[in-house]
């Protein structure tokens, strides 16, 4: 799948996403419908997208662990797992996905990895286009589209950024940074989204203001931000090669040697410890892993997608015990 896959400043950036907030204009909000409201509101998107291109997909129709993948994958949002009356439209490789009867009547997602904010954001566009075909949005002429989250309001944009940060956070920078980042407007948050703590170095990066802002204002604001943390973190990573070489892949080849041989990893142990693997494969220090490898274990360890992937339930101890083996197996490949 494309999150698997490695592409502009992989080494530093995970992911890239680009994300619209709408409303049908004259519907109530989805917090407001009752289930055959949020029905018709499934049924008019469907009729305006193009089967041949996007599906629809009722959530109803999936079991937990498809819908707990999805969200580990950082695809769908935690809050619409559990939701009555929503939907997902999707293309093929689930690079698109627009979240029906979340908080807002569409959440539109696109998705890139690497640092891809401009395709990311035309892909985001055309496929606003195709699923709104015939369909008018709640907006108001002074604020822009009407949204039910008041910090949504007006262009609806959101763009995300996944960043790893260890050579910033092994300098004693990490924490200043992601400081300036908020006084400036940019809302911080952990692997997990939104109140949550941030594993192995990995953050989450966007725009918190919508309003009074176009497009691109904020595509260019995120650029500009965004490069240059990662011009920050490439040169903390070359200080520590330079200054502490010996430390620094100690460190990754403890991390490497216990992800070949443990025999129990739970989830959080296995992000600390993937998130070493990862920087030695980004400064070079490990050369027999790729990060396509790394993305693609990471990927796969987590509890629902463990489980949807392996194809069986099991207990946490007996997850953690597969965790470990799936690791071991695909570190030997």
């Amino acid at each position: 799948m494309w999150y698997e896959e490695v592409s502009r400043d992989s080494d530093v950036v995970i992911s890239t996403r680009a994300r619209y907030a709408r409303n049908i204009a004259g519907e109530k909000f989805p917090h407001m419908l009752n289930h055959k409201g949020k029905e018709k509101i499934i049924e008019k998107l469907e009729d305006s997208i193009d089967k041949n291109k996007y599906s629809i997909l009722r959530l109803s129709d999936m079991d937990i662990r498809t819908k707990g993948s999805l969200a580990e994958k950082h695809l769908i949002s935690k809050e619409i797992i559990d939701s009555k009356g929503s939907a997902l439209i999707t293309n093929e490789d689930c690079r698109l996905i627009a979240m029906i009867n979340e908080e807002d009547h569409l959440r539109i997602q696109s998705f890139e990895t690497g640092f891809n904010v401009d395709s990311c954001y035309q892909n985001l566009v055309e496929f606003t286009k195709d699923i709104s075909n015939g369909i008018k949005f709640a907006e108001n002429e002074k604020y822009g589209y009407i949204t039910a989250c008041p910090t949504c309001i007006g262009t609806g944009l959101r763009i995300s950024v996944m960043l790893h940060l260890p050579g910033l956070a092994k300098l004693g920078l990490l924490n200043k940074l992601l400081e300036q980042a908020m006084s400036i407007g940019l809302s911080v948050r952990g692997i997990y989204g939104e109140n949550t703590n941030s594993y192995g170095y990995i953050y989450q990066i966007s725009n918190r203001k919508t309003l009074g802002i176009s497009d691109e204002d904020i595509i260019n604001n995120i650029k500009a931000i965004i490069n240059t943390i990662i011009e920050q973190e490439k040169n903390a990573r070359e200080i520590l090669m330079k200054n502490s070489k010996l430390e620094i892949e100690n460190d990754v080849y403890r991390a490497y040697g216990i992800l070949k041989n443990a025999r129990i990893l739970d989830e959080e142990e296995c992000i600390r410890l993937m998130s070493k693997l990862r920087f030695g494969v980004a400064i070079g220090a490990i050369e027999d892993v790729t990060l396509e490898k790394i993305q693609t274990i990471m990927n796969s360890t987590q509890s629902y997608t463990l489980s949807t992937l392996l194809k069986q339930n099991f207990e946490k101890d007996e997850e953690n015990e597969m965790r470990a083996k799936y690791i071991r197996e695909e570190l030997s490949k």
